[in-house]
């Protein structure tokens, strides 16, 4: 082989597996975590485990108002993603799996950073979503949770205190596990 030809070629070889490791690095799938700056104001209180979880009302996908203080008696679980986060996607039919297993003793509530009503509603109905779908277009119930990262889960108690706060993605049986440790 012609030793110019050789040459070329290692160096092609190698600057593929340079690009492919920084590819691996980066990678948001290896983490689980999408980072993202919803606006939080650093003088305001941060949610945190065995802390009441924020008060909201916010409008959800088809129109109706919700309020997390009417939802006391049972768990919630607070899933905060985005319809464009691929490890929101790929959790999304495993978010709705466990919701069905749980509709009756607890509430799971999707919510939408910086997306509105018709793309949510539309993303729900492509996925086959039917737990509740909250859009937060302005972002400011993420920025009261402190969202940094999507996916982001905030398990909140039959009390409404904060049970438990995971970001990244999440198993359905962590998410079960999380929600068994509320109902007992």
């Amino acid at each position: 082989m012609n030793p110019k030809l050789r040459t070329a070629l290692v160096l092609v070889a190698t600057t593929i597996l340079i690009v492919g490791g920084v590819v691996l690095v980066r990678a948001p799938w290896k983490t689980g975590v999408t980072t993202i700056d919803v606006g939080v104001d650093p003088n305001q209180p941060v949610p945190a485990v065995g802390k009441t979880a924020p008060e909201f009302s916010q409008v959800d996908s088809v129109g109706e108002v919700l309020r997390l203080s009417e939802l006391k008696g049972k768990p919630v679980w607070l899933v905060f993603g985005a319809t464009w986060c691929t490890n929101c996607r790929a959790e999304a039919p495993d978010v709705e799996e466990v919701w069905r297993a749980y509709a009756d003793k607890a509430v799971v509530i999707s919510i939408y950073v910086g997306e509105d009503a018709e793309t949510v509603a539309g993303y729900a109905t492509r996925l086959g979503l039917t737990h509740r779908q909250v859009p937060d277009p302005l972002k400011q119930l993420s920025a009261t949770y402190a969202v940094m990262g999507l996916p982001t889960h905030v398990f909140i108690d039959p009390q409404g205190v904060i049970g438990k706060i995971v970001v990244g993605s999440i198993s359905p049986n962590a998410a079960s596990q999380h929600l068994d440790a509320m109902l007992s």
